[in-house]
This record gives C-alpha cells, structure tokens and sequence, in this order.
C-alpha cells in the first residue's frame, strides 16, 4: 500500500534504499525530506536492484544518522555530483528494464515507433546539428523545454506564450514526426538522449488541476470533464457536479493505458525507456537546476538558460497540494492508481 499522509513505512531502510535516486534531489533541502518521502513511499516488496549508487548510499546513512548538517561532500563539486547521478539513473533505469521485461518481451527502437507513433514522435524534439534530442511529457517542464529546443535550432522563443509553444515546434520542424520510422530509429540510436520525469502521483495531480478541475471555459472540463460525470451518474442522481479528483482517478483506474490522455499518458509508454537509450534522466523535483546541469555537460548552456515557470502557471505548485489531495482518497483506490503506474515508479526509482 502506498504511504498516506501521517502513515509511515515499518523499515525506512527498506523504503530510502529503493528510493534512493529521490533522496538525492532532496539533500540540499533536508527540512522537506519527511513530507516528500512519506508519499513516495512504498511497502511493496520487488527485487533487490544492483543500480543503488555508493553516492546514494551515503546520503541514505547520512540521513538515517541525522547528520543532514554534514553533507559537504555532494557539494564539493557540482559538476562530477550531478554526472554521478545521471549515470546512477541511466543505470537504474537499465537494470530495472532487465528485470521487468525479458529479451523477447523488449521492443527495437523501430518497433517501439511503429507502436507508438504518434504520441513518441511528436513529443520528442531534436536538434540535428549537435544530435541531441529529448522526449517530452506533458505536465514535466515539456513548454520550457521547447524553448530550449527552439532556441537550440535558432529560433528566438523567449516571448511566445506559453499556449502556442506546442504548435511553434511542429511548424519549425524539430520534431521526430516528419521522419520515417527507420529515421526516427537511426537518429535517437545516434543522439544523445534526454527525458525528465516527475513522481507519478504528482503528475496525474498536476494534469487534474490544469485540464480538469472546474473552469468556467475550459476546454477539457467541458468535453472530457462531462463526460466522467455521465460516466459515473449510472443512477440518474446529482452525485457529481464536476468531476472531483476521485471521480478523475477512478477513470485512469478504470481506463485501458492505451487509451490515456497526452497529459496523464505513462512514460513507458510515451518515451519507450526501454527501447530508447536516456544518457540524461532528470526529475522535475530539481528541475532548474538538474537542467542548467544538463545544458552544461552537453556544453549547450550558452545557447539558452533553462527558463523560469512560466508567468502564466498561476495555481500554487503542485507538490505543495499533494496532501490534501490525496487525503480525499481511499487507501485501496491510491493503491489501484499506483498498480496503474507502477512501470513509471519503478523504472524512474519513485517505488
């Protein structure tokens, strides 16, 4: 069962080892380290992985000791911290491919695109010049990294709304989607690939808050957000007047991951982590800075700094909300909801 609010896992060993590449994104903020790992938490119990990295290991003892004032080595130099995490993430992310899918069970980068085209080949921006490209996720950073994206293959972004960035990189052309299948393939063999992820449940949160919560125009609560109502009215009573986050969660539970929305579709199938080589994994819970790292060693950083969020995200930040949110959910439909994801948690180390 996923961890709730005020609920604690019997062996925070067992839980900080499995997450330990969460942990780490959270040293440089240690009176925020309980509330995020009670969430994150998980009881369920899965192989031990080999990917668990010395650096992360030192940070778990130095928390478990609480010696959360003597974390001087991990900042001694930015630059080799943060190169140890992206290879500790890549080589999590390749382990836990192994033990979740078998050779025959592991798709070609090609077939990977055949099945997924349209949502994989339009989500992920290149830049052919330098070869680098990355997969983006709706509601993870996906506007400002196309900023970046454009600005890498010269086109001044700075001032188009956020709104119409999405159809500014289709037009440009910088995405994989003008390419055929074996094109696509041959290019992200060659490129160096990134993706930035962000812990699931904050996630589904994030694209209930932005497309479905109650707006007086908006587009996605008239047409999708009437139709959960219907969907669970079967008794012709005013049970629902807008569809409540439960309402929004039952539907992803109930839903076949093949059908999910852009904004709630699963990295697993959207990015095809296991097909696809990421040489950088960053998580949005660190994201400015993990970011700006990432333009650094790919010596890109003078091109574009990774923008701010943007003016026009006016809500308070969604990890600021979690709680409450959560709360309103029995334990059992939380569960369900993880059981849903739980190729993302594992793969990305959230379990």
């Amino acid at each position: 069962m996923v961890c709730l609010k005020n609920s604690y896992p019997s062996t925070l060993v067992f839980g900080a080892c499995f997450i330990a590449t969460f942990l780490i994104l959270y040293i440089q903020n240690p009176d925020g380290y309980a509330n995020k790992v009670r969430l994150v938490l998980s009881l369920k119990k899965h192989e031990n992985t080999t990917a668990v990295p010395d650096l992360a290991l030192r940070v778990i003892k130095t928390e478990l000791n609480g010696q959360r004032q003597n974390l001087s080595f991990l900042t001694e130099d930015k630059s080799t911290y943060y190169e140890q995490i992206f290879t500790s993430r890549k080589r999590w992310l390749e382990n836990a491919c192994r033990k979740l899918y078998n050779n025959t069970q592991r798709q070609s980068i090609a077939q990977a695109l055949t099945d997924g085209a349209n949502s994989t080949k339009n989500g992920y921006l290149l830049d052919k010049t330098r070869q680098i490209g990355i997969c983006t996720m709706a509601k993870v950073a996906c506007t400002n990294w196309k900023r970046v994206f454009l600005a890498m293959n010269n086109v001044n972004a700075s001032k188009i709304p956020g709104p119409s960035i999405h159809g500014t990189v289709i037009n440009y052309g910088i995405t994989l989607n003008k390419y055929s299948v074996s094109e696509a393939a041959t290019m992200l063999r060659n490129f160096t690939n990134v993706i930035f992820v962000r812990h699931p449940f904050d996630r589904v949160l994030s694209a209930y808050r932005d497309k479905i919560e109650p707006k007086p125009d908006g587009h996605y609560w008239k047409g999708y957000g009437e139709s959960l109502v219907k969907k669970y009215n079967t008794k012709n009573e005013s049970v629902y007047t807008y569809p409540s986050f439960e309402l929004f969660v039952r539907h992803i539970v109930d839903s076949d991951v093949s059908t999910f929305d852009v904004h709630w579709k699963r990295y697993v199938d959207h990015c095809q982590p296991c097909s696809i080589q990421y040489q950088f994994i960053g998580h949005q819970e660190n994201l400015n800075e993990e970011s700006n790292m990432i333009l650094k060693i790919l010596n890109i950083d003078h091109l574009h700094e990774f923008p701010k969020r943007d003016k026009f995200y006016k809500m308070a930040p969604t990890n600021e909300l979690r709680d409450s949110y959560f709360s309103q959910l029995k334990p059992e439909l939380v569960q369900q909801l993880y059981n849903k994801y739980f190729e993302d948690f594992y793969l990305f180390g959230y379990i």
